[in-house]
């Protein structure tokens, strides 16, 4: 008797995403389904033709899933499959991995299927394959096979969607602020101690870097010393002197893990707060107005919430603020320069919490792309 055939519909990019899928599934079911995949290796073998061979699983499927990601939901190979798939009566169902399937467009929209979040998620594959073929086995996906996959996928995410929308982060330490709770009091910061503990910290963890008088460069990282150091006068700030760390946005996941062990280097404590700004390149923009923004934050409250005593900082989920502001504003002979900053606890600070605040922003439409 033959075995039913399971469709992965998906893009050649996500191989390495959607094969650990497939190997857990084969495993957990016996090798009781036959799972086509165009692109393991195995459902295509070498010199065939490959369209024929597509063709033949699809004719051959029972049931699809179409894996929706930030490299395919563009794709409309995955649209072609589905609809061939739709017509034939075969049962589809779409998979978000990164991306929201309620964003989808018809007729994937108008699917029933389901988002990967967590392990359990993963295990809607066994839930649903027990029911289509009365089948009875045991959900196996555990939390290490989600963050394989999640991990994975923010990679891909990440780069597709902070490079199309940002130019570079930017975080800004300078030598003497105010005192938080005692505005005449000045709080001074030894940035070129910092600067030469950076160096030594790379050197111990015997990570590559360039360097060169007050500039280092290291995985995606510009890390510069600006200025120099003046005593304040008649209780005056001189806040010329600044460590400035620039995050190119090009494979930004790994960059953010390096980020963080730097600026703690550079003297920022593990529960104090850190802002990094975003700063758009010509693709994107983002809403200006106060009352606008207020708005949009007012109409998503049960993500942003309002910060009592502090205009146009706003909290996401409580673990994140947020606001959006012209960083040229007492600059009259500069245009107006508009950027997100985003503020975290150091310790605290999940790379997916912030991708989960842009991709929010972007549903909301605090940024966008001009028409």
């Amino acid at each position: 008797m033959d075995k039913p055939t399971i469709f992965f519909s998906h893009s050649s990019k996500d191989s390495s995403i959607i094969l650990p899928i497939k190997n857990k599934i084969t495993a957990t079911t016996a090798k009781v389904l036959d799972i086509f995949m165009s692109s393991d290796g195995q459902s295509i073998p070498f010199g065939h033709n490959w369209v024929h061979k597509i063709e033949e699983g699809l004719n051959n499927a029972k049931i699809m899933f179409v894996f929706v990601t930030p490299t395919s939901i563009n794709s409309a190979w995955i649209y072609f499959e589905a609809g061939f798939a739709y017509s034939k009566n075969i049962e589809v169902i779409p998979v978000g991995i990164g991306v929201n399937i309620d964003q989808l467009k018809a007729p994937l929209s108008l699917l029933q299927g389901f988002n990967i979040t967590s392990a359990d998620s993963l295990n809607n594959f066994i839930t649903i394959l027990n029911r289509k073929f009365d089948l009875n086995f045991s959900e196996t996906f555990t939390e290490l096979d989600y963050k394989a996959i999640f991990n994975s996928v923010t990679e891909i995410g990440l780069t597709l969607k902070l490079s199309d929308i940002f130019t570079y982060a930017r975080f800004e330490m300078c030598s003497q602020y105010y005192d938080s709770s005692d505005d005449k009091k000045i709080i001074r910061y030894d940035i070129d101690k910092y600067f030469s503990e950076i160096k030594e910290y790379l050197d111990y963890q015997e990570i590559q870097y360039a360097s060169y008088q007050k500039k280092i460069l290291v995985g995606g990282i510009q890390i510069i010393i600006d200025g120099e150091e003046k005593e304040p006068r008649d209780g005056h700030l001189d806040q010329k002197h600044r460590l400035i760390i620039k995050v190119s946005m090009q494979n930004f996941s790994k960059s953010f893990s390096l980020l963080k062990e730097l600026v703690i280097k550079a003297g920022i404590r593990g529960d104090d707060w850190m802002t990094l700004e975003f700063y758009f390149n010509s693709t994107y923009d983002c809403l200006h107005d106060e009352a606008a923004i207020s708005s949009v934050i007012s109409d998503n409250h049960e993500k942003f919430k309002y910060i009592k005593g502090s205009m146009g900082t706003y909290y996401y989920n409580d673990n994140y603020r947020l606001w959006i502001r012209d960083i040229n504003k007492w600059e009259s002979r500069k245009e107006a320069l508009y950027v997100i900053g985003i503020s975290f606890k150091v310790a605290e600070v999940k790379l997916d919490g912030i991708l989960d605040l842009i991709e929010e922003m972007k549903q909301s439409h605090l940024i966008f792309k001009p028409k």
